[in-house]
């Protein structure tokens, strides 16, 4: 059984509409994640990390063929972005961290600052 994988994502439900129909007439399976939580409210997009298009694992490669041929996709779109790289770099030479995905580290980074300044300011008051 080929599970769904997200080849793209959309701030509004309606974006997707053109693209998925497109998918679907070269008969790819398409589902889309998170568009009637969007509908609803259109400023959770964001918290939600968007409208997600979904196509079955096996169908990716054609998938993104077909969007690549018509504009809706291009080669940069898979490349990380320069903030991306820096701060996978800058946190990448931190041992303890070093085999954990970049978000997790940065997690872990703003959680022992929070807690620094929590202490800080415990001792300030204290």
């Amino acid at each position: 059984m080929d599970k769904f994988v997200t080849i793209k994502t959309f701030t509004y439900a309606t974006e997707v509409a053109v693209i998925r129909g497109r998918l679907e007439s070269e008969g790819i399976d398409c589902a889309v994640q998170d568009e009637l939580t969007v509908q609803a409210n259109p400023f959770y997009s964001n918290a939600i990390g968007g409208v997600k298009l979904q196509v079955r694992q096996s169908d990716v490669r054609k998938a993104v063929e077909i969007l690549e041929e018509g504009g809706y996709l291009k080669e940069t779109d898979f490349l990380p972005t320069p903030l991306y790289t820096s701060l996978d770099n800058a946190t990448f030479k931190i041992p303890f961290l070093r085999n954990i995905r970049l978000e997790f580290r940065l997690m872990v980074i703003v959680a022992v600052m929070v807690t620094a300044a929590i202490l800080v300011l415990w001792e300030v008051q204290g």
